[in-house]
């Protein structure tokens, strides 16, 4: 993905090379900036004492990434984001992309935007991990690079920052306007297409100041898993067919009643399973109806502006709205987890006595139904940086930034439904009494046939809307001093930097009146609630050249939480050692810790799990609530990296060993743990009349921990030819171990797993693409082959394929063919040139979203035009 400049410029931790100060000393029309992983300010170079990796938006271009997931996805140290729409795992984040560098999790990855603070999601993971939602950042137009620090920086940045960071900076020297339009396609089975329309312009104003304006706009359609030809059977022991509970054949093993699969359960569409204890249960297929890719409908904006005060001091400030619209189809009901009763009186009731429904109102055969998501990102930042006297800086920065999010899935209204059983379903019915059921405007709903016609009839008496606005807020200002010279030692000047931070962060979520009183049947409900935090944070780094050739650097930070989370101090300790004109030797030590989020600590969750029953042997979802704990600690983690660069002519090879152990790893309970080992404790397991689990109550922990080292290799070069200029690269990360300790202290062997149950993330030991860049005056081509290695299902124990795509685009140039001061250029390409479907897994939509692509072939045209 890197071309061979890419590959040498590291930018720095906290250590650069004593050439650098050589340099300005040589050269004082340098100017000196500060890049990303330190405050010290410098001239750029092409080495550091921190691995790092480097995007141009050009490489964007070349791997025919759409937006920043793409890019995401082939990084081959990001291992578990959240990014592929799942409906089984992705309750409310449907839409958003994260980044989870060395599978450590999506929130210990610090994202900056000009080196500062984003604010984080409305709307937390499942498992109530707060991410950056780097769908909401930039248009893609307005990126000039993205700069990925892959060890731990909290004594730099602070509190996220575990396995590292990554850095969008945005153009400053666009001079005139670029137009951009993409349409991709899937080239399979399934209809789903994306267009896309990009558009910026900078320029300078006078002589002084320089403006950015940049607009985005993707219109997506969705990919269900009835449109692929791999997906395998899901299924839901709630289903319409249905199950029924009958009461007068309870036994010592089913002391609520026998469930008993509907007797027309095959003929109707449904299957008939065999449970425990002489259960039987009619099955519901609901993979048809997940979502792999959603229909989505996204707007972003970005503008910043900077001018010169005076000789010695520069303003800036930046604007950015990004909008997505999303809706996704589900099944055409959720199951109804309150076991409502059927009385004897029924007309349909074939049992002659009252019985309880295991099911859903509509299933096998019936419309789906849609869920809708608007996720609204606003951010306004002001800074103003200068120069004191000469060799020291002053920089301050003011960001203020809210990420809101409307969600409205639909569901079963608990009560509307036992209504409509009970012979008082549809919104004119006034009925109260035995002799007024099914009479008038009043109806029964009968779940002993799907097809009957009433049951349609109900359909919006029946589902609701659950509605809830959720809000996150964030401010931060920071001042930071640096200077070049603090003293003199053998090797040069020290440079130095020290600043102060202010944080406040604070969410708030807000449900309707259904929702608050727990109405629906299956999402259950959400209550409403509010938190916020404020941070202080003091820094301080130093950058020490001991000799010609060799540098040692040292940060530290201070962070105190107030009564949310206490306090940390976070230090790291860095080496650069030029051994030769060719070779260099880096090191990184550090520690990081990631404070538990404001929803961690006083928020409230309710989504749905996949629940087996060790009461009866039934699969199927139930809610999942989960409640902040104000005295969870921060998690803390160690890291290790020694790397080794050689650079030669055009020949570049990096390697990096690295080493991450995180503790007391902030995660939820198992809800599967929680009713294996408390299935009948009624604080913990809290079940229908039935029997059957309608709600598991767990807690936000800090129990576990993760432990994982390997190997980071990339090398590039370029043959020169009569041809044309031959470019191969390759960029590979390899696994030496994952271990996963659980709350009880026992230590497993994650590495090569799904890790499907545990505060891991899916390991594959390699990951990796080699690719080839071909170019001669006006053509270019490139060609990537990408490798996921197999690994193993640690649930069935079965083994996951290895994942192998071929991607290949080409693009002409045509210059000044549509107008005489402008630039054309073509693009077309192919993603995935096989049609590789992704590994199957055991789960329900047949693949693992957190590694592989549903989405199969896509070939796509890009046109782009500059003046």
């Amino acid at each position: 993905m890197n071309n061979s400049k890419s590959k040498l410029l590291y930018l720095c931790t906290l250590v650069l090379t004593t050439t650098a100060y050589a340099e300005v000393q040589e050269k004082a029309s340098i100017e000196t900036i500060t890049v990303t992983g330190s405050r010290i300010k410098r001239s750029v170079q092409s080495e550091s004492s921190s691995p790092i990796s480097s995007t141009e938006l050009s490489d964007l271009a070349d791997i025919g990434a759409n937006d920043v997931r793409d890019l995401i996805e082939v990084l081959p140290f990001n291992a578990g984001s959240q990014n592929n729409s799942d409906n089984l795992t992705q309750n409310f984040t449907v839409g958003t992309s994260n980044v989870n560098l060395r599978g450590l999790g999506v929130s210990s990855t610090l994202v900056l935007l000009n080196g500062i603070r984003q604010v984080t999601s409305a709307v937390v993971t499942d498992q109530g991990a707060s991410f950056v939602d780097t769908a909401s950042l930039v248009p893609a137009l307005a990126i000039k690079r993205v700069e990925i620090l892959k060890d731990g920086a909290s004594a730099i940045y602070g509190s996220d920052a575990v396995a590292g960071v990554v850095n969008f900076i945005t153009r400053d020297d666009l001079e005139g306007a670029e137009v951009q339009y993409e349409y991709r396609t899937r080239w399979s089975e399934g209809s789903q297409d994306e267009t896309k329309v990009d558009f910026a312009y900078g320029g300078y104003v006078g002589d002084s100041a320089h403006m950015l304006f940049a607009v985005s706009f993707l219109e997506r359609s969705s990919l269900l898993l009835d449109e692929v030809d791999w997906v395998k059977p899901a299924t839901s022991s709630f289903g319409n067919p249905g199950s029924f509970v009958i009461p007068s054949l309870a036994d010592e093993n089913n002391p609520s009643g026998l469930t008993v699969a509907d007797p027309n359960c095959a003929t109707n569409g449904g299957s008939v399973s065999q449970g425990s204890n002489g259960n039987s249960f009619c099955l519901f297929d609901f993979a048809p109806q997940i979502t792999a890719v959603p229909n989505e409908d996204r707007l972003q904006a970005y503008a910043r502006a900077q001018w010169d005060w005076s000789n010695t001091t520069r303003m800036w400030a930046e604007f950015g709205y990004a909008r997505n619209k999303i809706s996704r189809e589900v099944s055409p009901s959720f199951p109804v987890l309150n076991a409502p009763s059927v009385l004897a009186s029924h007309p349909d009731n074939p049992y002659a006595e009252d019985v309880f429904f295991r099911g859903r109102p509509y299933g096998v055969g019936k419309p789906t139904e849609t869920n809708y998501y608007d996720h609204t990102t606003s951010r306004i930042a002001l800074g103003v940086d200068g120069e004191i006297t000469e060799g020291v800086y002053w920089q301050a920065s003011f960001v203020a930034a809210a990420n809101d999010a409307l969600v409205n899935p639909r569901d079963v209204i608990s009560d509307n439904f036992q209504a409509a059983l009970y012979g008082f379903g549809g919104n004119k019915c006034n009925g109260m009494t035995a002799s007024e059921a099914g009479v008038g405007e009043c109806y029964y709903f009968n779940p002993f046939d799907p097809d009957a016609p009433n049951n349609e009839l109900l359909r919006d008496f029946i589902i609701g809307d659950y509605i809830g606005d959720a809000e996150s807020e964030m401010r931060v200002f920071e001042a930071v001093i640096t200077g070049d010279s603090l003293f003199e030692v053998a090797g040069g000047d020290v440079g130095y930097a020290i600043g102060i931070q202010y944080r406040d962060e604070s969410i708030k979520n807000v449900y309707d009146s259904f929702t608050q009183q727990d109405s629906f049947a299956f999402l259950i409900g959400n209550q409403n609630f509010t938190g916020e935090r404020d941070v202080k944070a003091i820094f301080a780094e130093v950058l020490m050249p001991l000799t010609e050739n060799l540098e040692i650097g040292a940060a530290v930070r201070y962070e105190d939480y107030g009564e949310f989370g206490g306090d940390t101090t976070n230090p790291k300790f860095s080496f650069l050692w030029l051994a030769s004109d060719t070779l260099s030797l880096r090191g990184t030590f550090s520690t990081s810790f990631r404070a538990p989020s404001v929803h961690q600590l006083q928020g409230v969750q309710t989504n749905f799990a996949n629940i087996t029953d060790p009461e009866d042997g039934s699969t199927t979802f139930g809610g999942n609530r989960t409640i902040g704990d104000p005295n969870l600690v921060p998690e803390t983690s160690k890291a290790l990296n020694l790397g080794l660069t050689y650079a030669f002519d055009e020949y570049a090879f990096d390697i990096d060993y690295w080493d991450f152990s995180f503790e007391d790893v902030l995660t939820r309970e198992s809800h599967q743990a929680v009713v294996n080992a408390n299935p009948n404790d009624p604080t913990r397991v809290i079940r229908t009349s039935a029997g059957t689990i309608s709600i598991v109550n767990t807690k936000f922990v800090n129990a576990e921990a993760i432990d994982t080292s390997g190997i980071d290799l990339s090398a590039s070069t370029i043959y020169r030819s009569d041809y044309g200029d031959f470019s191969p690269q390759l960029s590979a990360t390899y696994l030496l171990s994952y271990d996963l300790m659980d709350a009880s202290g026992q230590t497993t062997d994650g590495l090569g797993l799904l890790n499907l149950n545990t505060v891991g993330n899916p390991s594959p030991r390699l990951r990796g693409s080699i690719g080839l860049n071909w170019s001669s005056g006006m053509h270019r081509a490139n060609v990537f082959i990408r490798h996921v290695a197999s690994y193993t299902n640690d649930v069935t124990e079965d083994s996951i394929d290895a994942f192998n795509t071929l991607d290949l685009q080409y693009s002409v140039n045509m210059g000044q063919v549509l107008k005489g001061d402008s630039e054309t250029k073509l693009t077309f390409g192919v993603i995935n040139v096989t049609d590789e479907a992704p590994p199957y897994v055991a789960v329900a939509g047949s693949y693992d979203p957190r590694t592989g692509d549903p989405r199969g072939r896509r070939a796509y045209a890009k046109f782009q035009i500059s003046f």
